[in-house]
């Protein structure tokens, strides 16, 4: 019995240690290349001139309060991108999902 529960937690040392070959860097954040940042920005106006066009007539209430937020989301992202600071791909995604009402 006590060697079969060796045999067991060896194995499962072992699996752990290759566990971590398998993983990518941890800490490590990935950033846009110069021609994805250039692509992003004109997306991110793109986005953000589409969602000046959807705006109801007159605007008001929780949907004026969407807007602005959304607006204000992407004009940050593409003054970070455009200053060259640190912008992630998966930030980019997101800012670019479609806005629900």
């Amino acid at each position: 019995m006590k060697v079969r529960t060796i045999n067991v937690l060896s194995l499962v040392g072992v699996a752990m240690s290759f566990t971590s070959v398998w993983a990518g860097p941890v800490g490590v954040e990935r950033n846009l290349s110069p021609d994805q940042r250039a692509v992003a920005v004109w997306q991110l106006q793109a986005k953000q001139e589409h969602l000046g066009r959807q705006l109801p007539e007159p605007p008001k209430g929780p949907a004026l309060m969407r807007y602005m937020d959304k607006r204000s989301q992407l004009q940050d992202l593409i003054n970070k991108i455009q200053s060259g600071q640190p912008v992630s791909p998966d930030e980019v995604d997101q800012a670019l999902q479609p806005t629900y009402r």
